[in-house]
């Protein structure tokens, strides 16, 4: 399996790396505060809370990937 893209535009892995760490905790804490906000999910107390956070923190790759392409789009060298 062969990529068309050369190194110099793929995005370096610490920078997906550091927008995984603002973006993964900051995710799940935005699903454990929506499963608050969901009466139907009290009877799971707090192990729903953690499961939210945990889902959270699964979705929050999606951003965390975006926002890594962005930056790199932006400082580039070669424009």
């Amino acid at each position: 399996m062969t990529s068309d893209t050369t190194d110099k535009d793929r995005t370096p892995l610490w920078l997906l790396l550091f927008c995984y760490a603002l973006m993964g905790p900051a995710v799940g804490i935005n699903f454990a505060f929506i499963a608050l906000a969901i009466p139907a999910l009290a009877p799971y107390g707090v192990a729903g809370l953690i499961g939210a956070g945990l889902v959270g923190a699964v979705v929050g790759i999606l951003p965390a990937l975006w926002l890594a392409r962005q930056i790199h789009a932006g400082i580039r060298e070669d424009h």
